[in-house]
């Protein structure tokens, strides 16, 4: 899944709590029965700010998860690299036509696979680097989390529109 939001509204900071806490990322190579490259988890930092912010999280929500006793596997497994690693920093493909809006078409399944955990990523304050508090503070309330948060079993339980901003 490719990513674009607006910095004023959301930081980056609340995209990996809900990245983090959508799905199971001790799964490696996949998501519940679904199995290979393509479902694998993964975070592609285009600076260092972001690579500092993404092994940084992902330390701190290890540490959670193995705490609760959470996770299918050991450890976690996202794959964290540089876009640049990559020909012409190309680390997004679109999926097929059929994989588009799948829940919006006719039809449809409400099929989920991520397996959430539960567990939520520790306080900003507690795992980010301090260089980095200020400038990438979460900008989503806890009564955001509250109604929107993922939930145990699957992320699907809400219409396929966009979340309206108060």
């Amino acid at each position: 899944v490719q990513v674009v939001f607006d910095p004023e509204k959301i930081s980056l900071v609340d995209i990996l709590r809900w990245f983090w806490e959508a799905h199971d990322p001790t799964q490696g190579m996949g998501q519940g029965n679904d199995r290979g490259t393509q479902y694998r988890s993964g975070l592609y930092y285009f600076d260092d700010e972001q690579k500092q912010l993404f092994e940084s999280s992902k330390t701190a929500y290890e540490k959670a998860l193995k705490a609760k006793g959470k996770g299918q596997g050991d450890e976690i497994t996202t794959e964290i690299r540089a876009a640049a690693d990559f020909p012409d920093s190309k680390v997004f493909y679109y999926g097929e036509d059929y994989h588009q809006q799948y829940l919006a078409k006719p039809g449809a399944r409400p099929y989920c696979s991520a397996e959430p955990q539960v567990v939520s990523l520790p306080a900003f304050e507690e795992w980010a680097p301090a260089s980095l508090l200020e400038k990438h503070a979460p900008k989503l309330s806890q009564d955001f989390w509250a109604a929107h948060g993922p939930t145990p079993h699957c992320v699907i339980r809400s219409p396929n529109e966009a979340i309206k901003w108060p």
